[in-house]
Parts: C-alpha cells; structure tokens; sequence
C-alpha cells in the first residue's frame, strides 16, 4: 500500500511541476499576442489559474493529508474545468486566434485533459481501496 501512495501523491508533484511550466510558457503567448492571437485579458486568466493550481498542488503533496486521494479526484476536475475553460476562449476569440494559438492550446488542452483522466482513475481507484 506504501507503493500505491507514493505514486498517488506523486501526481500532485507532476502536477505542480506541470502547473509551473504552464504558468511559464504561457508568458510567450502573452508576450507575442499578435503570433497567438489570444487576448492578453484571457492569457492572464489562464495564468493566474496555473498559480493556484502550483499552491493546491503543492500543498497537498507536501503536507501528509488524510483525504489526499480525495483532493486527487478534485484535481483531476478542476483541470478538466482548466480544458473547458481555455476551449471556450478559443471559441470566444477563434477570429483573432492563429494557426500557432491553435497549435499551442490545443496542445495544452491534450495534455492537462489526459492527465486529467489519469488523476480522476487513480484517485476513484485509490479512494475504493
């Protein structure tokens, strides 16, 4: 069970480490709005989120919390909601946004979305054991 935890947990620091990279890279297309095409008004947002999801993350794998598989699954749905919300700015601004701002998000979106699953799995998973 040891093992199984330690992996769980884990995912909050991929998570983090992942929020941080976000938070980072999207500093290029706030610099280079006309490349993107994304509102620096909506860029700020999505930074600000990938902020607090570095602090939630961070807190729950460096803190021993009982309910950490719980906060795991809320983890996995926030950043579903992350997907969402940035989907609907790209439809909201698909007339400024370019070829490289649907490139770059729609990367984004793949990557948060497939961890999002394997968070939202391994926390329903960990929670029935």
């Amino acid at each position: 069970m040891t093992t199984s935890i330690l992996k769980g947990r884990k995912l909050f620091l991929i998570d983090a480490i992942g929020a941080v990279t976000s938070a980072l890279s999207l500093l290029i297309p706030y610099a280079y709005e006309e490349v993107f095409g994304m509102p620096k008004s909506a860029l700020s947002l999505f930074i600000c989120i990938a902020i607090v999801y570095v602090i939630y993350s961070s807190v729950i794998y460096l803190t021993n919390t009982a309910n950490w598989k719980f906060y795991l699954v809320i983890l996995g749905l926030l950043n579903i909601c992350y997907c969402l919300f940035t989907g609907y700015h790209i439809l909201k601004n698909m007339h400024t946004i370019t070829l490289y701002g649907y490139l770059y998000f729609g990367v984004e979106i793949l990557i948060v979305f497939t961890l999002s699953i394997y968070e939202l799995k391994s926390g329903r998973t960990l929670m029935s054991q």
